[in-house]
């Protein structure tokens, strides 16, 4: 039996005059996501996809250049 993969909004991280959703991806019912997105709430694209962690105000100003 397959368990369903749940995406839930875990932060929206405001970063140099931008906002980022962070969604965290779960496995059943996990209580820690197994992968992160990270969404640009301006234009609603995927900003990047994968992450192993949480990503910190820093990371995600990193990314950005």
């Amino acid at each position: 039996m397959r368990t369903a993969e749940i995406k839930r909004t875990i932060a929206v991280l405001g970063v140099d005059g931008e906002n980022f959703e962070v969604d965290g991806h779960f496995n059943g019912e996990e209580r820690k996501a197994r992968w992160y997105t990270v969404k640009k709430l301006s234009d609603g694209r995927t900003f990047v996809d994968h992450l192993a962690t949480f990503p910190s105000h820093e990371e995600i100003r990193k990314m950005l250049s």
